[in-house]
């Protein structure tokens, strides 16, 4: 019975081992279905680093212009960088700078911000260094972040103006002899990349054109750098690749140009993440707040417009981020240049813009927060209280006494801090009257040696018989930074 039993035993273990466990359950017991599509959401690398960026936007964003006082080349800057958010202060409130300077008509030194021309309109040109624009176009250049409608209307001496005017103006007396590096990067905005017209003197223009001509220009010998020449070209080739252009003739030099000049960005970036204060020129060491986020910050705004959504997490990319709003952050107790300043926001906003996912501001989309008509009240708002911390005054510091600047005589702006003056360009002091200030004036580099220097580039008008002849030196002395110094007598941004 044992050995029955066991061979029974054996054999029934032997049929168990042979079974083999099946491949696929029958269909009756139901199937795993394919896995689905979830979307991924870009989520930023570094969530520490858009903290630290936030931040160094919201102490910068306190830092408010005087409206009346500070020079519209100033206020220009503060609106590339803030945009619609950018305000002023005026009798003590704070204003939306877009709805001031669209409907109050300003003047600045008894000019007008913005004019009427037989062709449409324009904004003010270049009188003397940093008080309107320093380059043709420069001004709404400046104001395309803001995302201005087409029909958005500037009041001024006599009526309105709109951006569709402007735009038609810069069209008709495009200058060959000027620089155009504003205007195309003014243009690309409103026009399409295949857009062509006709000049006052003849000649057939285009946006292609324009870009042939930044491809052409000389980046070591440009303004700043080279670097708003680039910043120019990388705002059309983007604008073109949107519009479902591609990547053939003008087009395909460009990019190449942008690319050659990220990897050359990359090889001269330092290790804590800042730039060389010439650019690229390769050297300089910064000295002063404001030196130390010049050229980094105008380096850090362009390749914000140019790198692909791959290379804004590169680590160079965001060492370069970090180290400009880390200073912002340090020094916010201390004065800045407004031209250093506002491109370094500019950066951090258009860093913060793409770890986000915030499409390229289109003028034909426009966001559903209206903008004041001239002949409007403004909205107004109160300044900030500001509370003193550990004796430094908190954002704003208390400071020595400065004379208040002659013009204009009747504002009387009462603020909750003292915000101090700025310094003259040639002098300690504010100039008394009007003769101390045109013998300043006279004491100012020629303008011919401001554009040879890079600092400079003006339109020549071509209603006047003046033209300026000079030739570039062979060699130069070269500065340490070129600091966008502000007007005379208006104070330091704070």
């Amino acid at each position: 019975m044992g050995l029955i039993v066991g061979v029974g035993g054996v054999g029934h273990l032997a049929d168990t081992a042979s079974a083999k466990e099946p491949i696929a359950a029958p269909a009756e017991f139901g199937s795993i279905p394919s896995p689905k599509m979830v979307q991924k959401t870009r989520q930023p690398r570094n969530q520490d680093l858009l903290a630290l960026v936030e931040e160094a936007i919201e102490i910068s964003g306190r830092r408010y212009l005087i409206a009346n006082e500070h020079s519209p080349w100033q206020i220009y800057h503060g609106l590339n960088a803030f945009r619609r958010d950018f305000k002023l202060e005026l009798n003590g409130q704070l204003v939306s700078a877009v709805d001031w300077l669209s409907t109050t008509n300003p003047q600045f030194r008894e000019s007008p911000w913005f004019e009427k021309t037989v062709h449409g309109g324009r904004a003010h040109r270049y009188t003397v260094p940093y008080h309107f624009e320093g380059h043709p176009n420069q001004s709404l250049a400046l104001m395309v972040m803001c995302n201005l409608p087409i029909d958005h209307q500037f009041a001024v001496d006599d009526g309105t103006i709109t951006v569709a005017d402007i735009v038609n103006n810069a069209k008709v007396t495009l200058n060959p002899r000027e620089e155009q590096t504003w205007t195309l990067w003014f243009l690309t905005h409103y026009l399409d990349s295949d857009e062509t017209w006709m000049t006052r003197y003849g000649e057939t223009w285009s946006i292609e054109r324009l870009v042939q001509d930044q491809i052409q220009t000389q980046v070591t010998k440009a303004a700043c750098g080279g670097t708003h020449n680039l910043y120019a070209l990388a705002a059309a080739r983007n604008n073109h690749l949107r519009n479902g252009g591609s990547l053939r003739g003008v087009w395909m030099q460009a990019d190449y140009k942008l690319k050659r000049y990220m990897v050359a960005a990359r090889s001269l970036q330092r290790r804590d993440g800042s730039f060389p204060t010439m650019y690229f020129r390769g050297y300089g060491n910064p000295k002063t707040f404001s030196e130390q986020i010049a050229s980094s910050g105008h380096m850090m705004e362009w390749l914000m417009v140019a790198a692909d959504d791959k290379q804004i997490d590169d680590e160079w990319i965001e060492r370069g981020i970090r180290y400009i709003a880390q200073k912002l952050v340090d020094h916010r107790d201390e004065s800045a240049e407004c031209g250093p300043l506002y491109h370094a926001v500019s950066a951090l906003m258009l860093y913060r813009d793409r770890a986000q996912g915030t499409p390229w501001p289109n003028p034909e989309e426009q966001s559903e927060t209206p903008l004041a008509q001239p002949n409007t009240d403004l909205a107004m708002q109160p300044l900030p209280a500001v509370t003193p911390q550990g004796g430094q005054g908190g954002m704003f510091p208390s400071t020595e006494e400065a004379p208040a600047p002659a013009e204009p005589a009747e504002l009387k702006v009462e603020r909750t801090a003292e915000l101090p003056k700025i310094q003259p360009l040639q002098s300690g002091k504010a100039e008394e009257d009007s003769e101390k200030e045109e013998a300043a004036d006279k004491e100012l580099p020629s303008v011919s040696d401001q554009a040879a220097e890079g600092k400079l580039s003006i339109g020549l008008d071509a209603d006047t018989e003046m033209e300026l002849e000079f030739e570039m030196p062979s060699e130069r002395v070269a500065e340490q930074v070129e600091i966008l110094d502000a007007p005379e007598d208006a104070p330091q941004v704070r």
